[in-house]
């Protein structure tokens, strides 16, 4: 299903329905450089733990013309405009359903940043706020985040990727056999975030850091034991952002990789299975009436 997000422009979703109609549902956002049909195992999976999904292609990954000069999106337009048209396609889709964010990655930044951005009564009763967020193998690409070669990995590395982002247009990874091609928008924004470790995205209106230090939102972050891209170091970095976030923090036990995770599956869905069916049952009229919080129609 291709969802307009601004005039001509589109991005690319597949819904997977789990049994319930009323069941949560899971707005998925890939790794950086992953497409989305790299979660076509993990998405059935995720519907017989009992949350239907919505995995997002990043925009123009799924086009002829493919991402390239023309593509201008960054974390902000990621964040609101995407993030919009993609949320008012699930609550279309199941308007019974809580809709959660499961951000991979880079995913788990535009997750964070959508829900700080969408955290109020309007954005509420618009559909845009999220239930929660379940953030897996990810963490702030900061340097100071890395113990090991952070400076050279992260300062210089992005710094390169922004450098050449900007020089062609893109970044061609395609030809360098590195990431994929990425919007060099985006690049640049996560790059800033590397060197300085605020979120500052290009033509942002409001203040991200802002809107981040006040989010209270409820976050399952999952590390994994193996993953020198997101070691836990950077998690914490990344956490750091939303120091009045509610977070509930889980390392699985599985020996797998950054992105590997996605197709050995079983323990990381079981895991965000149990999370969301958990806040769900402390979100219900019983519970609330229970710890005496008033429920209002």
């Amino acid at each position: 299903m291709k969802l307009e997000w601004a005039p001509g422009e589109h991005v690319e979703v597949t819904f997977t329905p789990a049994e319930d109609e009323a069941a949560p549902l899971l707005v998925v956002w890939p790794a950086f450089g992953t497409p989305a049909r790299f979660y076509r195992h993990l998405a059935p999976a995720l519907a017989a733990a009992g949350l239907a999904n919505v995995v997002v292609e990043y925009p123009g990954r799924e086009t002829p013309r493919g991402v390239g000069r023309h593509s201008s999106y960054g974390y902000d337009a990621l964040a609101t405009k995407v993030h919009e048209a993609v949320m008012t396609y699930a609550h279309r889709e199941r308007p019974e359903a809580p809709v959660y964010i499961l951000g991979h990655s880079l995913g788990a930044h535009i997750a964070l940043f959508a829900a700080a951005m969408h955290a109020g009564d309007d954005a509420t009763r618009a559909g845009f706020s999220p239930r929660g967020l379940a953030l897996v193998a990810t963490g702030s690409p900061y340097w100071r985040g890395f113990e090991r070669n952070g400076f050279l990995r992260s300062y210089l590395g992005t710094g390169f990727m922004a450098f050449v982002a900007r020089t062609v247009g893109y970044w061609p990874g395609d030809r360098l056999k590195f990431w994929g091609r990425q919007s060099g928008v985006l690049v640049a924004d996560w790059a800033r975030l590397a060197r300085t470790g605020h979120v500052r995205p290009k033509g942002a209106e409001r203040s991200y850091d802002d809107a981040l230090a006040a989010y209270t939102g409820d976050v399952l972050a999952i590390s994994l034991p193996e993953d020198p891209l997101a070691p836990v170091t950077a998690l914490e970095e990344l956490l750091k952002i939303v120091p009045r976030a509610r977070v509930t923090r889980r390392h699985a036990a599985i020996r797998v990789g950054h992105i590997q995770w996605v197709r050995r599956h079983e323990e990381i869905v079981g895991l965000i299975a149990e999370w969301v069916h958990t806040q769900e049952a402390e979100q219900s009229p019983n519970a609330r009436a229970t710890t005496g919080v008033d429920v209002q129609a």
